[in-house]
């Protein structure tokens, strides 16, 4: 769900409410008024959806206020419901979304301009033509994905019948050249969409054996979430390609304290280039994932071992005591040893030291 907003005043209306469903992409698009609260935006969900469709268990948005507000939270929590908000560093996950509008944008910006006074009764024709728009990649429209069929249209359905009434042949000729309209301006409007979208794409393509550098995001990693992005590397490395996946889609070779699932799409590998000046390119000094802090102090040596237990379905985990470098013993301290990643070395020294200790007892 989300808004297009700052369109021509027309009825009282400023804004249209854009609601995707996500396996067909089938769309609805409601007009609003500008200052629309979350108790009018549940108004119109309710009346132009829900009647409809039914209660939908899952509902995406961005982080409007209307969306986050405690009435629409509390409403479907009420329904049963469940709420998702994109983050801030990961919009894609209202990214279809925002595709039909930017789409929307791109249509409206032509259609409405030559049509201002007449946009609610264009959302009818445009919602009409987007559902019938068959899409490229599955060659079905929305309404097949959602009903089942095609829905017959006033030109497959077409006698050569000419009323003798004009305010009915008025209404049919309005309606047909509103829908060759619709479907011109939304041809050109993909079109412009695809060209817009090519521009940007780098077309990629990679061997088995070849070393790449992997964009990695910063919210997935705990200890980077406060830390400002432009002090951290967009991309790490280097890592090599085991096996392609698909056309647009690699797996690469992962230290497994990362604890990243090792496929990317094309778009989050590049090239790598060997820096003979920054040697430290060459390899990934990323922390794995749930670690939430960071060492100030290198580790001289490990000391002592134990397990903390904990309660429920949540495992164990192992601590160690860890002595500091140029720190006295008395500031040794426990540590998790998810977060002891970069001395691997010491702790299987310790587990060896340890375990012959133990057999000689």
């Amino acid at each position: 769900m989300d808004f297009i907003v700052s369109l021509p005043k027309v009825e009282g209306y400023y804004c249209i409410m854009v609601v995707v469903h996500k396996f067909s992409k089938y769309g609805v698009f409601i007009p609003g008024p500008k200052d629309m609260t979350a108790e009018d935006a549940t108004r119109l969900f309710f009346k132009n959806l829900v009647k409809c469709w039914g209660i939908p268990s899952n509902i995406t948005s961005d982080r409007d206020g209307r969306f986050k507000g405690r009435f629409w939270r509390e409403l479907f929590k009420i329904m049963g419901s469940g709420l998702n908000f994109s983050t801030t560093f990961h919009q894609q996950r209202d990214g279809q979304t925002k595709c039909v509008n930017a789409l929307q944008e791109v249509y409206l910006g032509h259609y409405v301009s030559a049509n201002q006074r007449d946009l609610v009764t264009l959302m009818d024709t445009t919602q009409f033509s987007y559902n019938l728009h068959c899409s490229e990649s599955t060659n079905t429209s929305p309404f097949e994905l959602a009903t089942g069929q095609q829905p017959l249209t006033p030109t497959t359905v077409a006698t050569g019948y000419i009323s003798n009434n004009p305010t009915v042949d008025k209404f049919a000729k309005d309606w047909h050249e509103k829908m060759e309209m619709a479907k011109s301006y939304l041809a050109g409007a993909s079109k412009k969409m695809k060209k817009w979208a090519d521009k940007k794409r780098r077309h990629l393509e990679f061997e088995e054996g070849d070393m790449v550098m992997v964009k990695f995001y910063p919210h997935r990693f705990k200890h980077l979430r406060n830390v400002n992005k432009g002090l951290i590397h967009r991309y790490e490395g280097t890592f090599n390609i085991v096996k392609r996946i698909d056309k647009v889609a690699y797996k690469v070779e992962m230290s497994s304290h990362l604890e990243i699932h090792p496929v990317f799409h094309v778009s989050q590998l590049k090239v790598f280039n060997d820096d003979k000046e920054d040697e430290r390119r060459k390899e990934s000094h990323r922390a794995p994932t749930l670690v939430t802090k960071t060492h100030d102090h290198e580790v001289e040596e490990i000391m002592a071992h134990r397990v903390i237990p904990r309660r429920g379905v949540h495992p164990s985990y192992a601590e160690y005591l860890v002595k500091w470098r140029n720190l006295p013993e008395s500031e040794a301290s426990w540590e998790n040893e998810l977060s002891l990643w970069k001395n691997k070395d010491l702790i299987e020294t310790f587990r060896q030291e340890d375990s012959t200790r133990a057999s000689r007892a």
